[in-house]
């Protein structure tokens, strides 16, 4: 059909961010995918001649997948700092506030308006069944004119070549931190009531589909970002009597979480740290029960390493972890913290720490994001979580079950998710992930809707960098909507990422690392590293063609 005279359209890849007035990425019309992935693309149009400021149309799907589509609105939302002004590279879309692509709104009613010289985006997701056949399916999207009586406007087609393989089950762990405080304030609702329940719920079940499948568990409230002597609301899952030196414990809630996480398809469980946030010398917020009245009886006034709160943990570690095994968790699936990136001044204070904790978890992992090889050296991380752009002496010593993160300072050269930050950007992270073995990843920031040190509670779509505290896209993936939470284009394109890696393991069946790494290599023109590596998004269609050839 000939373009019409009012209306500009044009189909990109999910890899493209669409402002008002420039689009960044390429044209697109097909992708490959295997049974079991979801494939994006964006349809992108505009009123291009004065007729009207708005122009609203329906959007009506035609295809064989017509059932697994879904479709968003890709909304647009304003960052005062969308990258450290002394801190940043030349991949960047840009480095001056404005507004950014990222909320994934779901249509109502089917209905999108179309602006006057402004780009707006359609999303299209579809998710391709486990028992789809092979062949090459149509996806025809078209926009009906509601204001020339539903009269056919344009219509795209896209095709999805669906190959006779399915993707194998996710071997990464990856976690986002989930704060349980951040739902119930946002949503304007009590700490676990009946609503704050239904709204964990839904909030794990969108991080689930998007490929989390660790959950931050709060059996104290998290000592995370929190100004010294003061606290964050109380999110503590465990209940705690003080009985003069002995402590009774009760469980509901925490078998409610998680519960409520395995019926969702959870499967690790990664347990809120133990000591306070950048330098394990103090105790975390702990409430408990004290002659029939409830107070704080340990926080910013205790001594991490004091017999006192030794003393508690003697008893309540091994409680929670005996409750847990009850719930039919194995000791592989529970993890334990003990303080959030120590640095090379904290070494005193986290060894004091460790020597108190890690006697009392078993044969649990013990696990903290962290920078200081030298910590791993001395042994005192099992699990080292390491900062992408520190992470190259841990990958020379080849460190077993090594596992990675980044957050608002891997800003340089580095894969990260911010606004300003293309989605090639963005999604590289999973061909690193494979290239290197990393067994687990992780984010700081699934939904954490207070300004630095949670000083303020924020708007999350006025306040996307936490007032000025972060670059934007850094402190959270998901934005509360009604009585839910919603997509942002960041978590869909990281989840893509995710698939990548199960897709890549799947061909390692077939040509084995070695040679599926040398591959990425030739296909990237140079050795794939945390630092180097395609800027260009057309690199994923050269690698979809290339495992397809070899599947």
């Amino acid at each position: 059909m000939a373009e019409p005279k009012f209306f500009q359209f044009r189909t990109l890849s999910s890899l493209a961010k669409v402002f008002s007035h420039r689009i960044c990425g390429v044209s697109s019309k097909r992708a490959y995918a295997v049974r079991g992935q979801e494939v994006s693309f964006q349809i992108v149009f505009r009123l291009h001649a004065l007729r009207y400021t708005k122009h609203p149309f329906r959007v009506a799907v035609s295809s064989p997948l017509k059932e697994y589509v879904s479709l968003y609105r890709v909304g647009n939302v304003p960052s005062r700092l969308p990258a450290y002004p002394e801190r940043q590279d030349k991949n960047y879309l840009t480095a001056r506030p404005g507004l950014f692509p990222d909320p994934l709104f779901p249509l109502e009613e089917n209905v999108i308006h179309g602006m006057m010289g402004h780009w707006s985006s359609l999303w299209v997701s579809v998710k391709i069944p486990a028992d789809c056949p092979a062949g090459d399916y149509p996806v025809t999207v078209s926009f009906l004119d509601l204001r020339n009586g539903e009269a056919v406007t344009q219509t795209v087609t896209y095709r999805i070549t669906v190959k006779d393989v399915s993707l194998p089950a996710q071997k990464l762990i990856f976690t986002q931190w989930f704060h349980c405080d951040c739902i119930a304030d946002v949503h304007h609702v009590s700490v676990f009531s009946e609503a704050h329940w239904d709204l964990i719920g839904k909030y794990m079940k969108l991080a689930k589909e998007h490929g989390m499948n660790m959950l931050l568990t709060p059996i104290v409230t998290p000592p995370l970002d929190t100004a010294v002597g003061t606290e964050r609301p109380t999110v503590q899952l465990v209940d705690v009597e003080k009985r003069g030196d002995a402590y009774a414990f009760g469980f509901d809630r925490l078998r409610r979480y998680v519960e409520l996480a395995q019926q969702i398809g959870i499967e690790y469980f990664e347990m809120s740290h133990l000591f306070t946030q950048w330098g394990a010398a103090h105790a975390p917020k702990v409430v408990a029960m004290v002659d029939g009245k409830e107070q704080r009886i340990f926080g910013w006034e205790t001594d991490a390493s004091g017999e006192e709160y030794a003393a508690f943990l003697r008893q309540f570690v091994p409680a929670t972890l005996a409750f847990l095994k009850s719930l039919g968790l194995s000791e592989s699936q529970i993890y334990f913290h003990v303080s959030d990136e120590p640095r090379e001044n904290h070494l005193e204070s986290y060894q004091k720490a460790h020597a108190i904790l890690i006697p009392l978890i078993g044969g649990c992992k013990h696990m903290d994001a962290m920078s200081n090889f030298n910590f791993f050296q001395k042994g005192l991380v099992q699990t080292p979580v390491i900062s992408i752009n520190h992470i190259d002496p841990f990958l020379e010593a080849e460190v077993p079950g090594l596992w990675a993160y980044y957050c608002c300072s891997q800003c340089v050269d580095v894969s990260n998710r911010f606004f300003a930050m293309p989605s090639s950007r963005t999604r590289i992270i999973g061909v690193l992930l494979y290239k290197y073995r990393i067994t687990g990843f992780l984010h700081w920031g699934y939904n954490f809707y207070y300004s630095s040190l949670s000083e303020h509670k924020i708007d999350p779509y006025r306040e996307t960098d936490g007032e000025m505290s972060w670059p934007s896209g850094d402190p959270f993936s998901v934005y509360p909507y009604g009585d839910g939470a919603i997509p942002s284009l960041r978590q869909k394109v990281f989840a893509n990422a995710l698939e990548d890696i199960r897709l890549l393991e799947r061909l390692e069946e077939t040509l084995g690392h070695t040679r599926v790494v040398e591959a990425l290599d030739a296909l990237a023109g140079t050795p794939l590293t945390f630092t180097e590596y395609p800027t260009d998004e057309r690199f994923f269609d050269r690698l979809y063609q290339f495992v397809f050839e070899n599947l």
